[in-house]
Protein backbone atom coordinates (compact mmCIF):
# COMPACT_ATOMS: atom_id res chain seq x y z
CA UNK A 1 0.00 0.00 0.00
CA UNK A 2 1.15 3.15 -1.01
CA UNK A 3 1.03 6.13 1.35
CA UNK A 4 0.80 9.64 0.61
CA UNK A 5 4.20 10.39 2.03
CA UNK A 6 5.52 7.67 -0.14
CA UNK A 7 4.57 9.89 -3.52
CA UNK A 8 6.50 12.23 -5.00
CA UNK A 9 5.29 14.45 -6.96
CA UNK A 10 6.79 16.59 -10.01
CA UNK A 11 6.22 19.91 -11.54
CA UNK A 12 7.24 21.62 -14.95
CA UNK A 13 10.48 23.17 -14.45
CA UNK A 14 11.74 20.33 -11.95
CA UNK A 15 15.67 18.70 -12.67
CA UNK A 16 15.12 15.23 -12.89
CA UNK A 17 16.69 12.06 -14.12
CA UNK A 18 15.80 8.47 -15.24
CA UNK A 19 16.86 6.24 -12.10
CA UNK A 20 17.37 2.98 -13.91
CA UNK A 21 20.72 4.30 -15.54
CA UNK A 22 24.03 5.75 -13.90
CA UNK A 23 24.49 7.64 -17.13
CA UNK A 24 21.06 9.43 -17.69
CA UNK A 25 21.16 13.25 -19.23
CA UNK A 26 19.80 16.12 -16.88
CA UNK A 27 16.52 16.77 -18.12
CA UNK A 28 13.79 19.29 -16.73
CA UNK A 29 10.33 18.80 -16.48
CA UNK A 30 7.92 20.33 -19.37
CA UNK A 31 4.27 19.08 -18.32
CA UNK A 32 2.11 16.60 -16.96
CA UNK A 33 0.86 14.55 -20.57
CA UNK A 34 -2.82 13.06 -20.29
CA UNK A 35 -4.87 11.43 -22.68
CA UNK A 36 -8.62 11.16 -23.00
CA UNK A 37 -10.44 8.28 -23.91
CA UNK A 38 -14.05 9.17 -25.59
CA UNK A 39 -15.95 5.98 -23.97
CA UNK A 40 -19.33 4.46 -25.02
CA UNK A 41 -22.49 6.70 -24.08
CA UNK A 42 -20.76 9.81 -23.83
CA UNK A 43 -18.21 9.38 -21.17
CA UNK A 44 -14.75 9.87 -21.30
CA UNK A 45 -11.76 8.79 -19.05
CA UNK A 46 -8.78 10.88 -18.63
CA UNK A 47 -5.54 8.67 -18.44
CA UNK A 48 -2.30 9.99 -16.96
CA UNK A 49 0.66 9.01 -19.65
CA UNK A 50 3.70 10.42 -17.46
CA UNK A 51 5.87 13.83 -17.97
CA UNK A 52 7.06 15.39 -20.72
CA UNK A 53 10.69 15.88 -20.68
CA UNK A 54 13.78 17.74 -22.21
CA UNK A 55 17.26 17.44 -22.75
CA UNK A 56 20.07 18.06 -24.68
CA UNK A 57 22.01 15.11 -26.25
CA UNK A 58 25.93 14.86 -26.32
CA UNK A 59 25.90 16.77 -29.56
CA UNK A 60 23.98 19.49 -28.14
CA UNK A 61 20.43 18.63 -29.98
CA UNK A 62 17.35 18.97 -28.24
CA UNK A 63 15.67 15.98 -27.07
CA UNK A 64 12.19 15.43 -25.84
CA UNK A 65 10.44 12.18 -24.74
CA UNK A 66 7.07 11.25 -22.10
CA UNK A 67 8.59 9.45 -18.92
CA UNK A 68 6.52 7.42 -16.28
CA UNK A 69 7.23 9.12 -12.71
CA UNK A 70 8.06 6.05 -11.41
CA UNK A 71 11.18 5.91 -13.62
CA UNK A 72 12.16 9.47 -12.34
CA UNK A 73 14.00 11.04 -9.75
CA UNK A 74 14.70 14.50 -8.55
CA UNK A 75 18.18 16.40 -9.25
Amino acid sequence: MINESDKIFFNAGDLVKVKHFDNSPVMYIIEKVSKTIGQKYGETETIFLGMKCRWFDNENRLQEAVFSTKDLIHI
